[in-house]
């Protein structure tokens, strides 16, 4: 997920059902993914740095591929207000965001070696390639395949930011990073454009929970090593 809001978006209307739904379906894996051995260990600032180090990397690969995702759901958007807001935050995240993350990089004694030359890591490959299927097969499951990933950061950062900050200032920055505002309002927004979707919903429904089991398999992934 990309490390910084893309912008702030006009206040959108309250989230609707399907979105809800569905967040309250994936609710025991985002608790395990809170519960997880790597966040708590940012949370409380004792996950070595050489784990977290392992984030930035494989973050790294998946925006590479999150920023084609959002260029193809920009594509096939059924309002030309929506395609622009995607295509806005593709742009952002190609043009800004891995400059950005580069630089993040660097506070780990990560080169930009290190990253142009890293390779997936096996959950990583899965967890891309899964949304690009998603995107080719219909704009509601592109859409469906994305917000697990938003949804999840902006819970797991609104948590860890309710208590005692860890002492880590790398880890401080991150969770500020995704306890902003402006993010949680265009996680919002991206649920809106779910509720608006045509699409099967028991499909729909699979497409969620993988999205969600992906994002928990991408952090055991960065505990456990591969």
């Amino acid at each position: 997920m990309a490390m910084t809001p893309v912008t702030t978006w006009p206040s959108s209307p309250a989230v609707l059902e399907r979105s809800a739904r569905l967040r309250q379906q994936a609710a025991p894996l985002r608790a395990a993914c809170r519960a997880h051995p790597f966040v708590r260990g940012i949370g409380d600032g004792s996950l070595p740095l050489e784990f977290f180090a392992r984030w930035v990397v494989q973050d790294w690969r998946y925006l590479l591929t999150y920023v084609q995702v959002l260029e193809k759901v920009a594509t096939t958007a059924p309002t030309a207000a929506a395609g622009a807001r995607w295509a806005e935050l593709a742009t952002f995240t190609r043009d800004e965001e891995l400059a950005l993350h580069r630089a993040y990089a660097a506070r780990f004694d990560l080169t930009e070696a290190d990253l142009d030359h890293a390779m997936d890591a096996p959950a990583t490959a899965a967890y891309t390639g899964f949304l690009q299927a998603q995107a080719e097969r219909s704009y509601a499951h592109g859409v469906a395949s994305l917000v697990p990933c938003g949804v999840g950061y902006v819970t797991l950062a609104a948590e860890l930011a309710e208590g005692p900050l860890p002492s880590e200032p790398r880890y401080a920055d991150w969770i500020h990073t995704y306890a902003d505002p402006a993010f949680a309002e265009a996680v919002a927004w991206m649920e809106i454009e779910l509720d608006r979707a045509i699409g099967d919903e028991a499909a729909l429904e699979t497409t969620y929970r993988s999205g969600a089991e992906h994002e928990l398999a991408f952090w055991d992934q960065l505990w456990r090593g591969w």
